[in-house]
């Protein structure tokens, strides 16, 4: 590694690094258009997602501060998801399970295997079917079961537990168009074991997507969202990284579509518009739901 990237690494490119990893196995977390619509109960399905992400250019204090970082994440993530009620609302208690295989050139250093696990379920106070209005909240909690090696700051798990709540809102604004609105915040535990045994600690972060999504026909529709993130300034030791903090927009365009009721195919391609702190990335993700 040369002198420039160990200079980096325990600052921007290490947290740039715990950002990515998170990242790279909770794209199934990310709410995608319609997905706060309730199937029936008695309802499961599968959903498979093969993701790919890369990025050069690595920012710190909005500065771009390096431009080879050279960074490839390929993940396979499996969600199952069984709809049901529970306390007098449709809910989908799931299951998602993440496999990472990530490389940080300028670091040096890779990581590959199964990411944490998380789980949870959306309740739906709201789910108005005739007029096409459906609002729910969904906790879930991330388990550190993922790979792990203390001595690098690249790590396709992230040795902590953290818990999300999300709340989705989706509105048919006519026949054919639709609204989601998507909100959420994260809360970290430590990671007593960042690269040796120093305790990395975690603000609280926040996303906010909008999307709009057309139907082109019965069963297929474009769509975009727009993604906004910030929060999440790190610590190590008690002391404050300032280049930490995330602030991020992400925007994403992608295509839907049902074969008839036997299974759903979704293409979508992100890219980060800015990036205060991290890597900016883009990539593509391509999404495969079967009922079961």
């Amino acid at each position: 590694m040369n002198i420039f990237a160990k200079k980096l690494l325990p600052a921007a490119l290490a947290v740039s690094s715990v950002l990515l990893c998170q990242q790279a196995f909770a794209i199934a977390e990310t709410v995608h258009p319609r997905d706060y619509i309730p199937a029936p109960a008695g309802v499961n399905l599968s959903v498979t997602y093969l993701e790919n992400r890369s990025g050069d250019d690595l920012y710190a204090g909005g500065d771009k501060v390096a431009d080879n970082a050279d960074l490839e994440v390929n993940a396979v993530v499996e969600r199952l998801i069984h709809f049901t009620e529970l306390f007098g609302m449709p809910a989908d208690p799931q299951i998602i399970i993440p496999v990472v295989d990530m490389d940080l050139g300028i670091a040096g250093q890779d990581s590959s295997g199964v990411g944490d696990i998380f789980f949870g379920s959306t309740f739906w106070p709201v789910a108005d079917n005739e007029n096409k209005e459906w609002f729910g909240l969904t906790p879930f909690l991330y388990v550190p079961t993922g790979a792990y090696d203390d001595n690098q700051a690249v790590n396709v798990g992230a040795n902590r537990f953290s818990f999300v709540m999300q709340a989705g809102y989706v509105k048919a604004l006519t026949d054919k168009l639709y609204l989601d609105v998507i909100g959420e915040v994260q809360w970290y535990g430590d990671n007593d074991d960042f690269l040796g045994n120093n305790t990395l600690s975690k603000d609280e972060a926040y996303r906010l997507s909008t999307m709009l999504s057309y139907d082109l026909s019965p069963g297929s529709y474009i769509w975009g969202r727009y993604a906004k993130q910030i929060g999440g300034e790190e610590s190590v030791n008690g002391t404050t990284d300032a280049d930490s903090e995330m602030d991020t927009d992400t925007a994403s365009i992608g295509y839907t579509h049902w074969f008839g009721k036997s299974f759903q195919v979704q293409a979508e391609y992100t890219r980060d518009l800015s990036v205060e702190n991290g890597i900016a990335v883009d990539g593509a993700t391509l999404r495969l739901v079967v009922p079961f």
